[in-house]
């Protein structure tokens, strides 16, 4: 039996998140239709109290927002989830905002998680591409992957990977 449970951004409804048992297990998939906004977007998962659990990122797929997760129910039931009612959407922004310090790059990141990336990985090479900016590595199978928590936005082309990003340093699906 499947069980449809709302998804929330800011009060408003922005999906569903379908809740299935399998065997041990509960595997829950958000599915979120358009637009939710520039950067990276988080699922937590929320029960009747004050708890919540990481789900995980949502990726683009298509015209949709989506995430699979697969759990133990005993987890579920130690973080007193097992009556989970809802599915909540937040940016993955935490800590102090980068944007307050000097980068030396052509935008300034907002998420600590990208500006670190960017920081600590070697220079690439940047351009305009409409309203967004592209960053471009020399890259080959089988070497690591630039800018790994940004993996999933990667554009794989001969030679080389790129990313699409915004002028605040959230990924891009589109362009």
């Amino acid at each position: 039996m499947v069980e449809r449970l709302p998804i929330y951004q800011n009060g408003d409804r922005a999906g569903d998140l379908l809740r299935r048992e399998d065997g041990l297990h509960t595997v829950f998939q958000a599915d979120c239709p358009g637009r939710l906004g520039e950067g990276v977007r988080k699922v937590w998962l929320c029960g009747d109290g004050a708890e919540r659990m990481l789900l995980g990122t949502l990726a683009p797929e298509g015209s949709c927002w989506r995430l699979t997760r697969r759990l133990a129910r005993s987890g579920l039931e130690r973080a007193g989830l097992t009556g989970a009612v809802w599915g909540e959407i937040d940016p993955a922004q935490t800590g102090t905002d980068p944007e307050q310090t000097q980068n030396g790059l052509p935008i300034r990141p907002r998420d600590p998680v990208i500006a670190a990336a960017l920081a600590a990985e070697r220079p690439g090479r940047w351009q305009r591409v409409g309203d967004r900016w592209q960053i471009t590595y020399a890259w080959q199978p089988g070497q690591p992957m630039p800018l790994r928590p940004l993996f999933c936005f990667a554009r794989v082309g001969r030679g080389e990977v790129s990313f699409l990003l915004t002028d605040r340093g959230y990924p891009s699906a589109e362009g």
